[in-house]
């Protein structure tokens, strides 16, 4: 299961370059590229979060030494509020 997910969290990263070649064709807006892009950026952090979290359990699952982490259902919606607002507090703060 845990293999599964950290492989389904890569390929759940869209990618907006074809969105963004449509939009400037049908001449879209400039505010709701920027709305893509943002979306965009959500979905590649939201994916990384899940990637950390998910493999983290496989390796625990698998065994390895030193990789891996035992982690449940609180400890892994505590890790994904952790890590996603860290990072938008660190980017808030690097932007201003």
């Amino acid at each position: 299961f845990d293999l599964s997910m950290t492989f389904g969290s890569i390929l759940a990263a869209t990618d907006p370059v074809a969105v963004a070649v449509l939009l400037n064709e049908l001449g879209a807006p400039s505010r709701l590229k920027i709305h893509i892009a943002g979306e965009s950026l959500l979905n590649d952090g939201s994916a990384v979060v899940f990637y950390h979290i998910f493999s983290l359990r496989f390796f625990y699952e698998l065994g390895v030494e030193g990789f891996g982490e035992d982690i449940g259902w609180f400890r892994g919606f505590v890790l994904f509020f952790r890590l996603s607002l860290g990072g938008a507090c660190i980017g808030l703060f690097f932007g201003m």
